[in-house]
């Protein structure tokens, strides 16, 4: 009931910013819009070779270009209602180039609580924005962000978290053995963080070809990229966060910036973000 609710009110933001759109004044810059399409593009072989090292250090033998064939490919499954269709593929992948099931689903945890706790570092970029409002209370929400963050990735907090995560999320279900060392999780952690400074930056580009934000503004917009991303991702029925990203986006830059031009970054962040990643399919689907 309650996210059958928080989906209603997120679709509201979106078609009201889009109804709104046909109102704004439109001044769409080109080569910010080309720029913008380079950076989504240049996004998924970072994440691609992210997971591919991360299989990698589990002892998984798998060759870079194996390994990012079988991440474009089966990312695709993430647009399957279900969230776990990608999972499935990878591990059926990974099994024919010699990897195991272990193996395959232990990076897929990992990746996810690196991906959720880079993602709420990074959210607090968003504090100097929120501070008037919150006042201390954003600092020590801030501190205690990066005290869990940092405490979570250690091996004696990850093996629970991974056992939760596996219980949770459907798919395969075994874990190889060990884990990540605390020093090469940091190392993820420092990488995923880059990441998200690229994907939110690329999203800073897009809104500034219909809109015009100067450079200050981009850490406030990175962070609420990334908290967006966190509410799609957590969005158990929306396939890839569909709607719900975008959705939350709106919510949150649309009260300090006009509405129109956020839903129409937003949208046409997602098409470049889909393109982008289909292409690299189509190009994996060659090797």
């Amino acid at each position: 009931m309650l996210v059958g609710v928080v989906l209603l009110f997120l679709g509201l933001n979106i078609y009201h910013g889009w109804r709104d759109a046909s109102r704004f004044q439109w001044n769409v810059r080109p080569w910010p819009l080309v720029a913008s399409f380079a950076l989504a593009l240049a996004f998924w072989p970072m994440t691609g070779l992210g997971w591919n090292l991360m299989v990698r250090y589990l002892g998984g033998n798998l060759a870079l270009r194996q390994g990012m064939k079988i991440y474009f490919l089966s990312n695709l499954g993430w647009y399957v209602p279900g969230k776990v269709w990608h999972v499935v593929g990878r591990a059926y992948l990974g099994q024919r180039k010699g990897v195991s099931v272990g193996v395959i689903s232990t990076s897929v945890l990992v990746e996810t609580v690196l991906s959720l706790t880079s993602s709420a570092l990074m959210a607090t970029l968003a504090l100097p924005l929120l501070s008037p409002f919150w006042g201390a209370k954003g600092l020590y929400l801030g501190i205690a962000v990066v005290v869990v963050g940092l405490a979570v990735l250690h091996p004696t907090l990850m093996k629970p978290v991974l056992a939760l995560l596996e219980r949770l999320l459907p798919g395969p279900k075994q874990m190889a053995k060990p884990l990540l060392r605390y020093s090469v999780m940091l190392g993820f952690l420092a990488g995923y963080l880059i990441i998200w400074g690229f994907v939110g930056t690329a999203f800073f580009v897009l809104l500034n070809a219909v809109h015009p934000l100067s450079l200050a503004w981009l850490p406030t917009v990175i962070a609420i990229y990334a908290i967006s991303w966190m509410a799609g991702f957590l969005a158990p029925f929306a396939p890839s966060g569909l709607g719900v990203r975008e959705g939350a986006m709106i919510l949150l830059l649309g009260q300090y910036l006009p509405v129109p031009a956020v839903t129409v970054t937003a949208i046409l962040f997602r098409i470049w973000l889909i393109l982008a990643e289909v292409l690299w399919a189509a190009v994996a689907a060659r090797w």
